[in-house]
């Protein structure tokens, strides 16, 4: 099995790579849907709200996770704290699940790929990029406005450091056809080499 990771800039187009190689066949496991989870399992519950305050996790899933938002992103320390609390098992139930799959190929969605480094058993990395730009005006549908990407990026590792890291860097600087051209240019090479794993 290839195993493809796949991190980026916040909006450059990472979800859109993803539906095009799961039409192609890859298996794609997604982190943040994973951690979006955990967050509400008993044991990272407790945790969270012993240093939060009883109650910080309580209300819609939707309202919850805007709350943890608003709390790490502003804030280093809070930051470390939430991702040594959910890093570690995110991971380890990607892996679970990928050594699950039947997927000749599959693709592992880390934003914080980098940040807290590339599992061994990733065999290359994918990063999305694009212009600052063309980011704000994909995340509008998120509401997230310009200062809420910047405030986002600002705990990561610098784009330019992590496009060096990467095995393949895809610019998504085009039209929405473009980035799917690309997507599945890119995708029919995953297809070719993991017949050779």
């Amino acid at each position: 099995m290839l195993k493809v990771g796949l991190t980026g800039d916040v909006g450059a187009g990472k979800s859109t790579l993803c539906g095009v190689w799961r039409g192609m066949g890859a298996d794609v496991v997604d982190a943040d849907a994973i951690a979006k989870k955990m967050w509400f399992l008993p044991e990272v519950r407790q945790k969270a709200e012993a240093r939060w305050g009883a109650g910080f996790l309580d209300g819609s899933f939707k309202e919850a996770l805007g709350r943890i938002a608003e709390k790490i992103f502003t804030d280093d320390e809070e930051y470390e704290f939430a991702a040594a609390l959910i890093h570690g098992p995110v991971m380890a139930e990607m892996k679970r699940m990928i050594d699950c799959s039947e997927s000749a190929w599959v693709v592992a969605e880390v934003p914080l790929l980098y940040e807290y480094g590339v599992p061994r058993w990733i065999d290359g990395v994918v990063y999305a990029a694009a212009p600052f730009e063309k980011r704000v005006e994909r995340n509008k549908s998120r509401g997230w406005d310009a200062g809420e990407i910047l405030r986002r990026e600002r705990m990561l590792l610098p784009r330019a450091e992590k496009m060096r890291l990467a095995d393949w860097v895809l610019e998504n600087s085009g039209t929405e056809d473009e980035w799917r051209a690309k997507a599945r240019a890119l995708g029919q090479f995953f297809i070719k080499i993991s017949e050779k794993f």
